[in-house]
C-alpha cells in the first residue's frame, strides 16, 4: 500500500507544518490505489470505502479543505489544482464557523485577489516560489496585499496533520520526570525541560 504510506509519511512528519498537503494526499492516495488495482472497481472499492470512513470519521475536512485552497504549491498549479465544489464549500464553512477576527465581505474580496494573482500574489517571485517556500512562509512574504486572508492562511498553514510529532517531545519530558528526578525543586526541572526543548530545536534547524 505504497500510497497510504506516503500520506502517512506526510502527516506525520515533525520537520514542517503538513496540514496544507493531507487534502492532495488524499486524493493521490485513492489514485494510486485505483491504478494499483488497474481500476478495477470491485477491487479497489472496499479499500477505499475505508479510506473515506476513516476520513470522514476522523478528520475535519473543513479545515483540510481550507488548507489545500490555501497552500500556494497547489493554487499555483493550474493544471492540477481542484475546482470541486466540496473544496470551496469546505473553505466557505470554515470562515464562517471559525473567523470572528474581519468581515466576510473583505476576506472574500482578498479570496478573489489571491485566486486571479492581483497585487502581490501576481509577482513573479511569488509565483517562482510557490512550491518552493513553505506555505506559512510564502504567506508571510507575499499576503501583505491581502492581510486577512494573509493571518488566516498563516494560522491554517503552520498546524501539522497529526500529533505524533508532540508525542515524540512528550516523550522527553516524561524521561525528566522519573522517580529519579522527582526530588529536583520546580524551577531546575523547568530548566532542564527548557534546555531539552530548545536543543531538540537548535538540531532540527541546523
Amino acid at each position: 500500500m505504497g500510497p497510504i504510506i506516503w500520506l502517512l509519511r506526510v502527516r506525520d512528519t515533525d520537520e514542517r507544518p503538513s496540514l496544507g498537503y493531507v487534502y492532495e494526499g488524499m486524493f493521490r492516495a485513492i489514485t494510486g490505489i485505483k491504478k494499483l488495482f488497474r481500476s478495477s472497481e470491485r477491487l479497489y472499492k472496499p479499500n477505499i470505502d475505508i479510506i473515506n470512513d476513516r476520513w470522514d470519521r476522523m478528520l475535519r475536512k473543513n479545515l483540510h479543505a481550507t488548507a489545500y485552497f490555501l497552500n500556494p504549491a497547489f493554487q499555483y498549479d493550474t493544471a492540477t489544482f481542484s475546482t470541486h465544489l466540496q473544496i470551496t464549500n469546505g473553505l466557505l464553512d470554515y470562515i464562517e464557523s471559525k473567523v470572528d477576527w474581519c468581515s466576510v465581505k473583505n476576506l472574500t474580496r482578498e479570496i478573489g485577489m489571491y485566486r486571479e494573482r492581483e497585487g502581490s500574489f501576481g509577482r513573479k517571485l511569488a509565483i517562482l516560489t510557490s512550491k518552493k517556500d513553505r506555505p506559512e512562509n510564502w504567506w508571510k512574504l507575499f499576503g501583505c496585499d491581502a492581510p486577512n486572508l494573509q493571518k488566516l492562511a498563516i494560522r491554517v498553514l503552520s498546524q501539522t496533520a497529526s500529533s505524533s510529532g508532540c508525542e515524540r517531545n512528550w516523550s522527553v519530558f516524561e524521561r525528566i520526570h522519573t522517580k529519579k528526578r522527582n526530588r529536583l525543586e520546580h524551577q531546575r526541572l523547568n530548566d532542564l525541560v527548557y534546555v531539552h526543548y530548545n536543543l531538540r530545536l537548535q538540531y532540527r534547524y541546523m
